[in-house]
């Protein structure tokens, strides 16, 4: 019964701990141009930033990790130029509006449940390993495909027992899933998963959601 209720314990202090993590990015060339109004923006709401310029993913500041003991809701946001990059990394007690910055970029949601899955990702965004393409059913397109890839490569293998190919099937399908969901699926076992921004947040796509309801469009 106490180990029970240990457990339990740790459960709710997860999900209480649990944040929230918004990684937006977006291009701006000249590159200062897109600095001066992130920063301008930001100081207009009084929110304290840290600024990283060309990032190492090998390396993450002490400074940096120690955001994710601040508020709820942690925002990384970037502004590409055409040969260098810059970070606006933050926390706030709400999500902040971000629809201002997102006309020529994108925007990810992704709950994290540790400081380390927070390093991790961080270190998969420094490195370039998250693009602006849309995930909307990724895992479920991913796992289908490792699924088809599964079956396909245990026919070559001339296994005949059902048994025994039921076991390759679901072996490979794991192993396919993990490499063609990567680093979504090395993120999960980090403590951190993507999540559907528009459930994150109200106001990354409020602009959107009220030009949809003027009249005559």
């Amino acid at each position: 019964m106490q180990m029970v209720k240990k457990r339990f314990l740790k459960a709710f202090k997860s999900l209480k701990n649990q944040k929230t993590c918004i990684y937006a990015c977006f291009t701006s060339d000249p590159l200062p141009s897109g600095m001066k109004k992130v920063e301008g923006y930001l100081l207009s709401k009084a929110i304290g930033f840290k600024r990283v310029i060309d990032p190492v993913p090998e390396f993450i500041p002490p400074d940096l990790k120690a955001l994710y003991h601040g508020d709820r809701f942690l925002t990384i946001l970037e502004v590409r130029g055409e040969l260098s990059r810059v970070f606006y990394l933050f926390s706030t007690p709400r999500p902040i509006d971000l629809e201002e910055f997102m006309k020529s970029g994108f925007a990810l949601a992704f709950s994290l449940r540790s400081e380390e899955g927070f390093e991790a990702l961080l270190r998969v965004i420094f490195a370039k390993k998250i693009s602006g393409v849309r995930y909307r059913h990724r895992s479920f397109v991913n796992f289908l495909l490792s699924f088809v890839l599964s079956i396909v490569l245990s026919s070559l293998t001339g296994v005949k027992s059902i048994v025994v190919q039921a076991m390759v099937v679901g072996t490979l399908t794991f192993l396919l899933f993990i490499a063609v969901d990567y680093p979504f699926s090395i993120l999960h076992f980090r403590g951190v998963d993507l999540v559907p921004v528009s459930k994150t947040t109200e106001k990354v796509f409020i602009v959107r959601i009220k030009r949809a309801g003027k009249e005559g469009e």
